[in-house]
This record gives structure tokens, C-alpha cells and sequence, in this order.
């Protein structure tokens, strides 16, 4: 009989875990349906102008933090303030 060192052992196969969904924590897309814009510029593509929300994320004590969404369809990029 042969034995068989564990420190030469080939793995030929794994299994990943499947990974839940994540939602996401501003309501998706519908979120940002019904939102006013002001002038704040884009850090990625320097669009004038920027949809925006706040939402109170921390204890109320603490100020609300305002979500932006670059106005300019192309980019769409979403950042913090």
C-alpha cells in the first residue's frame, strides 16, 4: 500500500460558495427616479451638474449624508458627500 504525503497533494477541484445578492441600500434605480439636481461637478467626467439625495445613515444627532449621481448619461457615476 502507498502512502500518500499531504504535502504533495494536487487538489483538482473546488467548490466556491454561492454569494448572496446584495441590495442595494438606496432603492436601485427607482431611487433616483423622483430627485433633484444642483450644480456639483462630476469627479469622474467633470459634468456640471449632479442629481442628488440625502438620507440620514447615522444616529440622528449626526448630519445627513447627500448622495450624488453625475447628471450626464454616459458616466452615471455616484459618489458621497
Amino acid at each position: 500500500m502507498q502512502e500518500i504525503s499531504h504535502d504533495s497533494m494536487l487538489v483538482t477541484n473546488r467548490k466556491y460558495p454561492k454569494l448572496k445578492e446584495v441590495d442595494d441600500v438606496l432603492g436601485g434605480a427607482a431611487a433616483w427616479e423622483n430627485v433633484d439636481s444642483t450644480a456639483e461637478p462630476c469627479p469622474k467626467c467633470e459634468h456640471p451638474r449632479a442629481y442628488f439625495m440625502q438620507l440620514q445613515t447615522r444616529s440622528a444627532d449626526e448630519p445627513m449624508t447627500t448622495f450624488y449621481k453625475c447628471c450626464n448619461a454616459q458616466c452615471g457615476h455616484r459618489w458621497r458627500d
